[in-house]
């Protein structure tokens, strides 16, 4: 009987040794460079002329993107299929339509739904310091920007 476990055991352990060395390793791709930003150097990223909303990407990957968005004017209407988005309000106040049910939009990238309107969705106002995380296929629309509105975004893939 002891015999048969400390086979069994052994044959467990190889098993599971086997099957710890075929996965994926966390790191599979290569590992990005880190990246730092001077206070002046993150101003400046936003304070380009031209046209409303000025967006400076930070990072781009497959999996995941950031950027700092300053904008004078409403957006549009937003829906990602693959996409949550993590936001940081750095400046200014706008106001954020989100949830409820969007009519009039059209597909502008594979699983990206832009215009149209909320229907049914909930208001909320967004200051300076707030944080918001908008799930993937929710419908949001930022508006009613008071001078500029600033915003750090990660967008990460689901």
């Amino acid at each position: 009987m002891i015999r048969h476990i400390v086979l069994l055991s052994a044959a467990l352990a190889g098993l599971l040794s086997a099957t710890v060395g075929a996965q994926t390793a966390r790191n599979a791709t290569p590992q990005d460079d880190f990246k730092y930003l001077s206070a002046n150097e993150a101003v400046a990223l936003v304070n380009k002329p031209g046209p409303a909303p000025v967006v400076s990407m930070l990072s781009d990957h497959e999996y995941y993107f950031s950027e700092v968005v300053s904008r004078t004017t409403d957006g549009e209407v937003e829906i990602h299929h693959h996409w949550i988005d993590f936001v940081t309000v750095l400046s200014g106040e706008a106001t954020l339509t989100y949830g409820g049910a969007v009519t009039g939009n059209r597909e502008t990238a594979p699983g990206e739904m832009r215009g149209g309107a909320i229907a049914g969705g909930k208001v909320i106002a967004l200051h300076k310091g707030d944080y918001l995380e908008i799930p993937a296929d929710m419908p949001h629309l930022m508006t009613a920007p008071k001078n500029h509105f600033t915003y750090l975004i990660v967008k990460v893939r689901v």
